[in-house]
C-alpha cells in the first residue's frame, strides 16, 4: 500500500505537504475500496490563487451587514481550450476571524467580522485555506475547487431572524459565489486577473459538488434547498443552470435555521467525528434519519454516514490549530491536545472525500468509488489501518426501490403494519433514539441470557400471509449497541437473523457479526456514548429461504452473546444488488479500555451584568465570565427555566468573556424570578457550562 506523496513542480500557493511548490500523487491502492482494480486518472500539476471582492451590503446574502466574496481556487495548471471542468465548492464552519501568535495560532478575536480588519498583533484567520490537503488532489484529477471564506459578516456574526446559526446566509453565500463564477464562465464579466487564467467557457455547472464543514455543512444543504425552492430567485441570478450532483459534510450542525434542510434528490454523505468536542451530539446524523423516511425521491440517490473513531472537530481544517476536544471516551484519539493538527485524522477525511467526488461529480465519474460507503464492501486498507470507521448507508429511501418492513412507529409490541410482533425472554421498548432526529423511532432490545428461546420477531402480516421479497436483493437494518452494563465491551455482539415465511418456517440463520461489528459503545470527550447506528446489509439469497414471495417477518435470535442491549431501527428490503459472496467483517478492536477515565465536564461561574431595553422593543441581557464564550459551531444557548435563547453576539469583538443574548419582553415575562440561569453550547453537555445563579430582575 502506498500513500500520498509530494513532488516538486511549478505550482503557486499550494499547502498540503508544507512546501510551496507541490504536486499530488495518489497510488491506486491508497483509495481502492474493493479488491478489484479500478482505473486511475492521469494526475495534473495544480495551481491555486485567490479572488477577493470589496465588502458590500449585499441583500442577496444579508441585508443588514457587509459581507464579501473571497475564495481560494484550486485548479489544473493548464485549462484545456474547449474542455469544461466540474466545480466543487467548499465552505468552512463557524470560527473566530482574527488570531495571534503561531504554532498554535490562538483565534480569539472577531473584529474582522464587523470591520474587515484585525487588531494590532493579529492576523486574519484564513479558514478557507484549511482544506488544501483535499482540494489539491481533486484539482490534480481535473476538478476546479473553490474554497470560500465566510469571515466577513457571517463567522461569529449576530444572529438573523429565523437563522440563528446564519446557515441560510451561508447557503446564499455559496450561491452568490456560483453566480459570480457563472458570469465569468459566460464572459459577462472578466475573470479577475488574480486567478491568472480566464474561466470563460471552462466550467461545467451540470457537474457541481459541495463540501461543508460544521455550520458549512448545513450551509451546503441550505444552498441546495434554496436554489431548488419554488419561486427561488437564484436560477435567474445564476446564468448557468446548476445541477448539484453531491454534498459531503464533516461534523455538521443541524436545526440552526427556521427551516428543515435535507438533501433529497442528490448524493449525500456525512463524516461524524466520534470525539467531536464542538458539535458534541453529532447532530449531523439527523438529516440521514429524516431522509430515510422519504417515500419519494427523484432522482434516487445514495445517502451515507461515516462515524470516525478518535477524530475531533477542528483538525479537519488545518487552519484550526487548537483542539476542540480534550479526548475520547473508551477509545484512542487520533489527535493530541498539545499538537496543532493531525495528519492521520486528515487522511480519514481526504480518502472518503476523494472517493465520493470521483464517484459522483464529473463527466468521467466512476460510481465504483461509492463502494467505500457501502457496508457490503470492506474499507480500503489505507483507511482501515488508521482507525475504525462505522458506516450507515441507503441506496435510496424511495418506496419504488426500498420496502419499509418495520420502523417501530407503533406502540411497543405492535408492528408498523398493525400486526403484533412476538418476543421470548427479551425486553423491548419502542421510542425515539438518543442523539437522533425526533422523526426516527427505533427499538431498544435487551436480553440477559442467550439461547434459542431468546428472540424477537418483527411481523409484517398476520399468520398465513406474507410479503413478496422476490424482487429485492438485501435485507437492511440499522443497529448499534446501547450504553448498558449488559454489553461485553471488547467482544462483538453475535446474534442470528432469519426470515419467517407465511407458515412460520424459519430460513437459514445469518450471524449479524458477519455484516457489522457491534463493539463498545464508545463516545466523545464528555463521558457520553454515541449510538450513530451502523447499517447491516444482508443478501436475501444468503438466507436460502424456500419461498421469498411469502415472507411474514424477521426473527432475531440472541443465541450466542450471553447478554446485551441494542438499538435497532429502519428494517427494510432494498432492490440494490447484493454481492454474490460477502466478506466477514473484522474491524479493529477498541484501542483502550472503557474504564479509562473520560475528561471531566467543567461548570464555571459567571456574572449577570444587567438588562437593557432596545429600540425595537426586545431586551438585551449581558453576561460575563473569566472563561471566554469561545466561537464554536454549536450554538451558544442561554437557559432559564424552560426558556432557551440562542440569539447572541459579542458586544466587544476582542473580548469573548462578554456575551449578549437578545429576547422579547414576552419571553422574559414567562421566566420566574429565582430560576437558575445557565449558558452552554447546544442543549446537552459541553466543555463548559456557565452558571449565573438565580435570575434577579
Amino acid at each position: 500500500m502506498k500513500a500520498l506523496v509530494c513532488s516538486a513542480l511549478v505550482i503557486s500557493g499550494a499547502g498540503g505537504c508544507g512546501a510551496t511548490d507541490v504536486s499530488w500523487e495518489l497510488e491506486e491502492d491508497a483509495l481502492e475500496p474493493s479488491q478489484a482494480p479500478l482505473a486511475t486518472r492521469a494526475l495534473q500539476p495544480v495551481v491555486s490563487a485567490e479572488y477577493k471582492l470589496p465588502a458590500t451590503v449585499d441583500p442577496d446574502i444579508l441585508p443588514d451587514r457587509a459581507t464579501e466574496l473571497w475564495a481560494r481556487v484550486y485548479r489544473p495548471a493548464t485549462l484545456k481550450r474547449g474542455q469544461r471542468y466540474p466545480v466543487l465548492v467548499f465552505l468552512h464552519g463557524n470560527h473566530a476571524t482574527c488570531g495571534r501568535g503561531s504554532n498554535p495560532r490562538i483565534d480569539d478575536s472577531v473584529e474582522y467580522t464587523e470591520t474587515g480588519t484585525c487588531p494590532p498583533g493579529y492576523t486574519v484567520v484564513p479558514s478557507h485555506a484549511g482544506y488544501g490537503y483535499i482540494a489539491e488532489p481533486l484539482a490534480a484529477r481535473g476538478y476546479l475547487v473553490v474554497s470560500i471564506n465566510a469571515n466577513r459578516g457571517i463567522n461569529a456574526g449576530a444572529a438573523s431572524q429565523g437563522d440563528p446559526g446564519l446557515n441560510l446566509a451561508r447557503g446564499r453565500l455559496i450561491l452568490k459565489h456560483l453566480a459570480l463564477l457563472s458570469r465569468w464562465n459566460r464572459g459577462l464579466e472578466p475573470t479577475p486577473g488574480s486567478l491568472g487564467v480566464s474561466l470563460k467557457g471552462q466550467l461545467d455547472f451540470q457537474q457541481v459538488g459541495l463540501m461543508g464543514h460544521s455550520r458549512g455543512g448545513e450551509g451546503a444543504r441550505a444552498a441546495y434547498v434554496q436554489y431548488r425552492d419554488r419561486g427561488s430567485p437564484w436560477p435567474e441570478l445564476i446564468p448557468d443552470k446548476l445541477r448539484f450532483n453531491a454534498i459531503f459534510e464533516i461534523g455538521s450542525v443541524d436545526g440552526q435555521t427556521g427551516r428543515v434542510l435535507d438533501a433529497n434528490g442528490t448524493r449525500w454523505a456525512i463524516l461524524l467525528p466520534m470525539c467531536d468536542g464542538d458539535v458534541f451530539d453529532l447532530q449531523g446524523v439527523r438529516p440521514f434519519d429524516r431522509m430515510l423516511a422519504t417515500r419519494q425521491e427523484s432522482p434516487r440517490r445514495m445517502k451515507s454516514t461515516l462515524t470516525v473513531w478518535g477524530a475531533n472537530h477542528n483538525f479537519y481544517n488545518t487552519e484550526w490549530q487548537v483542539s476542540d476536544s480534550p479526548g475520547c471516551t473508551g477509545h484512542e484519539p487520533l489527535f493530541s491536545t498539545e499538537s496543532t493538527g493531525s495528519g492521520p485524522q486528515q487522511e480519514t477525511g481526504r480518502i472518503p472525500m476523494l472517493a465520493f467526488f470521483l464517484a459522483n461529480v464529473g463527466q468521467n465519474r466512476d460510481e465504483s468509488w461509492d463502494r467505500l460507503f457501502d457496508p457490503q464492501f470492506p474499507l480500503p486498507p489505507s483507511l482501515a489501518t488508521i482507525t475504525r470507521v462505522d458506516r450507515g448507508m441507503t441506496a435510496t429511501a424511495d418506496e419504488e426501490a426500498t420496502l419499509r418492513l418495520e420502523d417501530f412507529l407503533g406502540p411497543t409490541g405492535l408492528g408498523m403494519s398493525g400486526v403484533p410482533n412476538e418476543a421470548s425472554n427479551i425486553h423491548i421498548e419502542h421510542g425515539p433514539l438518543p442523539e437522533h432526529d425526533p422523526l426516527l423511532q427505533g427499538a431498544r432490545i435487551s436480553w440477559s441470557s442467550a439461547g434459542k428461546d431468546t428472540w424477537f420477531q418483527a411481523n409484517f402480516t398476520p399468520p398465513g400471509q406474507g410479503l413478496s421479497l422476490k424482487n429485492y436483493a438485501t435485507l437492511e437494518l440499522r443497529v448499534e449497541r446501547a450504553p448498558s452494563g449488559l454489553n461485553s465491551y471488547f467482544e462483538p455482539a453475535h446474534f442470528s437473523v432469519q426470515l419467517v415465511d407465511a407458515e412460520g418456517s424459519l430460513s437459514e440463520p445469518l450471524d449479524i457479526a458477519d455484516f457489522v461489528d457491534l463493539r463498545g459503545p464508545v463516545g466523545g470527550p464528555f463521558g457520553d456514548f454515541h449510538s450513530m447506528l451502523q447499517t447491516a446489509r444482508l443478501p436475501l439469497a444468503a438466507f436460502q429461504a424456500d419461498d421469498l414471495q411469502h415472507i411474514r417477518g424477521v426473527r432475531f435470535t440472541f443465541d450466542k452473546t450471553p447478554s446485551g442491549e441494542l438499538f435497532v431501527a429502519n428494517l427494510r428490503a432494498s432492490k440494490q444488488g447484493a454481492l454474490t459472496s460477502y466478506p466477514s467483517i473484522t474491524g479493529p478492536a477498541p484501542r483502550n479500555e472503557l474504564s479509562s477515565r473520560p475528561p471531566v465536564q467543567r461548570r464555571v461561574p459567571g456574572k449577570l451584568v444587567g438588562f437593557q431595553s432596545r429600540k425595537d422593543g426586545r431586551i438585551d441581557l449581558e453576561l460575563r465570565s473569566d472563561v471566554p464564550f469561545a466561537v464554536r459551531d454549536a450554538l451558544l444557548t442561554l437557559k432559564v427555566g424552560e426558556l432557551e435563547v440562542v440569539a447572541s453576539r459579542y458586544p466587544d469583538p476582542n473580548d469573548q468573556r462578554r456575551v449578549v443574548f437578545t429576547f422579547s419582553a414576552r419571553e422574559l415575562a414567562r421566566v420566574k424570578a429565582g430560576e437558575p440561569l445557565e449558558v452552554r453550547y447546544g442543549p446537552g453537555p459541553s466543555a463548559h457550562e456557565w452558571t449565573f445563579g438565580p435570575l434577579v430582575r
